[in-house]
C-alpha cells in the first residue's frame, strides 16, 4: 500500500494523466507514492485529501487565469502543498517574467511589451526595431495559443488580430528567431535545479511552432555543455526552490537565448530519457 497520495493536476479536456506522465506515476508508485489525476478546476475534488498537488497538464490555465489564481489561493488556505510552489507559479503565469530575467543579465528574446488597450501600429513597430519577421502573442498564454507570425510586408494585415488580443490583455511582440527553423529549439529539463535531460524540438514544414499538436516534433538531444551551464545559471536567478523546470531556447553563436522558462505545466519528456522519471520521482518524494 502506498504511504503517500498526491494529485497530478490535469485539465477538463484531458482529465487523465498523459502517456508521458504515466512513466512518472509508475516511478512514484515504486517509491510508495500514489499519483492520481485530478482536474484542477473540478469543484468535486477534495484537494485536502492529498499530501500534495503536482501541476502537470493544466493546459487551459491561461484561458481561466483569474480562476486559476483563485484555485492556487484555495490550496494555500487548505494547507495543501503545491509543486511548483504558488509564488513561483504566479510569477511565471505572465511572460513579463522574461523582463525580470533580462534585468538580471539573462539573454532573452528581445521583446516589446504592450499593455492591455495599447494603440500601436505593428508596421511602425517592426520598422523601428528593424525586424523583418516577428511573433505576436498574449502575455498570458500557453501551448502557442494565439501566437502569430508575420513579416514586415504582412504586418498591416495582422494589425486587426493584434488589436483583438489587446482588447483582452497584454501582448508581447518579438522578432522571429530563425534558429527555431534552422537549428531547432532546445528544451533543457531540470529537477530540483539539477540538469536531467534535454530534447530538441522542430516545427513542421508548414509552420513555425514546435508543439506536436501543430505538426512539430521532438527528439532526444545532447546539448553542448555550455548551454546546460547557461540554463543552470538562468534557474539560479529564481530565488525559490523548484521541483521541476524546463528551460526553452535556441543556440546563437554558442549562447542560449531564452524563449521561455516553463515552471507551471511543462511537458517533461520522460520518454526520451531512461532515468528521467526516476529522477523526477526522487525529487517529488523529497518534497512530500
Amino acid at each position: 500500500m502506498p504511504d503517500k497520495r498526491i494529485a497530478f493536476a490535469t485539465f477538463e479536456r484531458m482529465p487523465d494523466v498523459t502517456d508521458d506522465d504515466q512513466l512518472a506515476v509508475a516511478a512514484l508508485a515504486a517509491r510508495g507514492v500514489e499519483a492520481l489525476p485530478a482536474v484542477w478546476d473540478d469543484e468535486a475534488v477534495d484537494w485536502a485529501a492529498f499530501d500534495g498537488v503536482v501541476l502537470r497538464s493544466c493546459w487551459d490555465y491561461h484561458l481561466k487565469a483569474e480562476a486559476f489564481a483563485v484555485w492556487l489561493e484555495g490550496l494555500e488556505a487548505l494547507g495543501v502543498p503545491v509543486w511548483n510552489p504558488p509564488d513561483i507559479l504566479r510569477w511565471n503565469m505572465e511572460k513579463l517574467y522574461l523582463s525580470d530575467l533580462q534585468e538580471l543579465g539573462i539573454s532573452v528574446t528581445p521583446s516589446v511589451w504592450l499593455p492591455r488597450g495599447a494603440h500601436v501600429q505593428l508596421t511602425d513597430l517592426l520598422e523601428d526595431k528593424g525586424w523583418g519577421e516577428a511573433v505576436v502573442k498574449p502575455t498570458v498564454s500557453a501551448s502557442a495559443d494565439n501566437t502569430r507570425r508575420m513579416s514586415l510586408a504582412t504586418a498591416k494585415n495582422a494589425q486587426g488580430g493584434m488589436e483583438e488580443l489587446l482588447k483582452r490583455g497584454g501582448v508581447v511582440v518579438q522578432p522571429f528567431l530563425d534558429e527555431v527553423k534552422s537549428k531547432g529549439e532546445w528544451s533543457l529539463i531540470f529537477f530540483g535545479k539539477r540538469y536531467s535531460h534535454a530534447v530538441l524540438k522542430r516545427p513542421g514544414d508548414d509552420d513555425f511552432r514546435v508543439q506536436r499538436h501543430l505538426g512539430g516534433s521532438e527528439s532526444a538531444g545532447r546539448p553542448p555543455a555550455g548551454l546546460i551551464e547557461q540554463a543552470s545559471e538562468i534557474l539560479e536567478q529564481v530565488n525559490d526552490p523548484v521541483v521541476y523546470a524546463r528551460v526553452d531556447g535556441v543556440e546563437r553563436e554558442g549562447r542560449l537565448v531564452l524563449m521561455e522558462l516553463e515552471l507551471i505545466e511543462p511537458a517533461l519528456f520522460f520518454m526520451f530519457d531512461e532515468g528521467a522519471a526516476d529522477r523526477f520521482a526522487e525529487e517529488v518524494r523529497k518534497w512530500i
